[in-house]
C-alpha cells in the first residue's frame, strides 16, 4: 500500500492541475470576448448541443417500441417548452424530467 506522502502528493498535483486548467480561460477572458469566432460559437452552440442530443438519443429510442414513446414524449416536451419559453436550460431540464418520469413510473 502506498505511503501517505505519496497519496497526498498525488492528490495535491491532481488538484493543482485541475484548478489550473479550469482557471486558465479566465486569464484570457478579455481577448475571448472581443473574438468574432467565440461570439459566433456563443450564439450557435445551444442549437448545436440540442442537435447532438437529438441525434444521439433518437436512433436508440426509435428501434425499440417500448422506449420510443417515452423518447417521443420527452422530445415533444422539450420542443414545446422551448417554443413557449425560449429557454434552452428549461427545455432540456423539462424534457429530461418527462423522460425520467415516464421511465421511472411503474407500469
Amino acid at each position: 500500500m502506498p505511503d501517505s506522502l505519496y497519496l497526498f502528493s498525488a492528490i495535491a498535483v491532481s488538484t493543482a492541475v485541475t484548478f489550473g486548467l479550469r482557471a486558465l480561460p479566465f486569464a484570457f477572458i478579455a481577448k475571448l470576448r472581443s473574438n468574432g469566432f467565440i461570439n459566433y460559437l456563443a450564439l450557435r452552440m445551444p442549437l448545436g448541443i440540442m442537435v447532438v442530443l437529438v441525434a444521439a438519443t433518437l436512433p436508440a429510442g426509435i428501434m425499440d417500441p417500448a422506449v420510443a414513446w417515452p423518447v417521443a414524449a420527452a422530445l415533444a416536451a422539450t420542443v414545446g417548452l422551448h417554443l413557449l419559453k425560449s429557454n434552452a436550460v428549461l427545455s432540456v431540464l423539462g424534457g429530461t424530467a418527462v423522460h425520467v418520469g415516464i421511465l421511472s413510473w411503474p407500469l
